[in-house]
């Protein structure tokens, strides 16, 4: 039997967390075809559930209503750049509500989305689980009782998972991408994007801000986009020339600029690649990612 080894890594300036799978020097980044979202193409529900948290600031009609309009844009944005390179997408828009938009209320257990995730990821990665799943079980209490008569068994929504397959039910598609919004509006903090190369654990987003290029970037991290920008994990110099020579190559890469107006932004031929809109990499785009030793996979 052939060995494959399995390298994990945790991307979490405004990260992700997914893997690669290595077999005779040809690489599958574990995000195209795997888990939830597994391309990026066709109809799209992306579902929004606003979060209060003892560390955040409340949530106000005009702050859901304006984050609202960023998502908008986002989709937009995203299905423009899809429709320039002729792949089909349909971002349909969804979000948590009981007669109205109504924030759900769970602190995270170490105080902030930072001070639960470090100093010690892995167990931080348990808590946000545990937080997010807490919140999807909330969310699921606003649906309507299931009435399909299809199946013996009517769906509990009691996780992450749960409530995603009531919403693939209720939309009719396979991609749902699940985003929690946090009001950190003026404050100093993350957003994070969670098991996207899992092949157990639902992905999902934890997003602080409004910003359209900031959610952009998350979405995008959903269907395995990658981090090109310095991250506080990047300590090898070989990992750091690399993302220095693809932040050169690329100035308007969201994923290396989410910081920028998004109307100034473009997705790469890496970036590309890894959300499944191109089937391979070429040699110089292949070599930036991951040198000479090994080859990406041909989809």
């Amino acid at each position: 039997m052939k060995k494959y080894l399995f390298l994990f890594i945790l991307l979490v300036s405004l990260g992700s967390c997914t893997a690669l799978i290595i077999k005779n020097k040809v690489v599958r980044i574990a995000s195209v075809n795997n888990n939830v979202c597994k391309r990026l193409t066709g109809k799209v529900v992306l579902y929004a559930i606003f979060v209060d948290t003892k560390g955040t600031l409340p949530w106000s009609d005009f702050d859901i209503n304006s984050t609202l309009d960023s998502i908008r844009i986002a989709s937009q944005w995203l299905e423009n750049q899809a429709s320039e390179n002729k792949i089909p997408l349909d971002i349909q828009i969804a979000y948590h509500k009981n007669n109205k938009t109504i924030p759900i209320k769970k602190d995270f257990n170490g105080g902030s989305l930072t001070g639960t995730l470090f100093p010690s990821p892995l167990a931080g990665m348990i808590k946000l689980n545990k937080w997010a799943d807490f919140i999807a079980k909330e969310a699921g209490k606003s649906f309507p009782k299931d009435t399909v008569s299809s199946t013996l068994t009517k769906n509990k929504m009691s996780d992450r998972e749960r409530l995603i397959a009531r919403l693939r039910n209720e939309h009719k598609t396979d991609n749902v991408v699940l985003m929690y919004f946090i009001n950190n509006y003026y404050k100093e903090e993350m957003s994070l994007t969670l098991h996207t190369g899992s092949f157990t654990d639902i992905e999902y987003c934890i997003v602080s801000f409004k910003s359209p290029a900031v959610i952009a970037h998350e979405f995008l991290h959903i269907f395995g986009a990658l981090d090109l920008y310095f991250s506080p994990f990047d300590k090898g110099k070989t990992i750091r020339k690399r993302k220095d020579l693809i932040m050169k190559e690329f100035p308007n890469e969201i994923m290396a600029f989410a910081y920028k107006d998004l109307n100034t932004l473009n997705i790469s031929p890496l970036t590309k690649y890894t959300i499944g809109w191109t089937n391979n990499l070429e040699d110089k785009y292949n070599q930036m990612l991951l040198g000479k030793k090994f080859k990406v996979l041909k989809y």
